[in-house]
């Protein structure tokens, strides 16, 4: 991987995806602390270090118009100034760094994401973050259309079960072109300019899963 065309987009590591809050991430404590390793690997490699935040102010809710429909205060998420919406601590953002502020699921709509990597001249984005089935997979999506690759960090995204986890890990692999999946010591190879291993996407729609081989597939990967 050429680190000069590298970033880590970290997305969502935000207080309200902890135990006991409204969104509670299976393993949050782990995907932390796997994230965290690998911002330390990146910040010393000199790859720059993307943290995309949800972050909605009053008056911008009216983008979410039918979900305002339904939606009770407990539930509310991405509140602008809240604690909940604040990046924790443990991979809290530094001097030089890069904060992106979203109001939707893809950190791509509506930032300046994709001026900001066009600037720096990246082509890989190696990926972590929550809720792998929702704001990853967007996310993702995005950028994989927008012609960039993504090497998603298994042990570093994480869901509100490990059922929605594993799922949307698999549709993301799906259609992950130019991109793969790897485990956290493959990754921190590939952030010290080393040679690594993972599992490249080489077609579209490779798993065809069922229930019952969901996680046969998901382990192999």
């Amino acid at each position: 991987m050429n680190l000069a065309r590298t970033a880590l987009l970290v997305i969502d590591l935000q207080n309200e995806y902890r135990r006991g809050a409204a969104w509670p991430v299976v393993g949050y404590d782990a995907v932390l602390a796997n994230a965290a390793a690998l911002i330390e690997a990146a910040r010393k490699a000199g790859v720059p270090v993307i943290h995309a935040q949800a972050w909605v102010k009053p008056e911008e809710r009216d983008g979410y118009a039918r979900q305002e429909e339904i939606l009770t205060e407990e539930f509310r998420s991405a509140v602008a100034g809240s604690d909940g919406a604040a990046i924790c601590a443990e991979v809290a953002a530094q001097a030089g760094d890069i904060v992106i502020h979203k109001q939707w699921p893809s950190a791509f709509r509506r930032t300046e994401l994709s001026q900001r990597l066009a600037v720096l001249g990246i082509e890989n984005l190696v990926v972590a973050g929550v809720l792998t089935d929702s704001c990853v997979t967007e996310s993702v999506f995005d950028a994989v259309y927008q012609g960039f690759r993504a090497w998603l960090v298994k042990e570093a995204c994480g869901s509100m079960t490990e059922a929605m986890h594993r799922t949307g890990m698999l549709d993301m692999a799906n259609r992950l072109y130019g991109g793969g999946i790897l485990h956290l010591p493959e990754a921190l190879k590939a952030l010290a300019g080393q040679s690594f291993d993972g599992w490249r996407c080489t077609r579209p729609v490779e798993f065809a899963y069922t229930l019952e081989s969901v996680d046969r597939i998901y382990e192999a990967l």
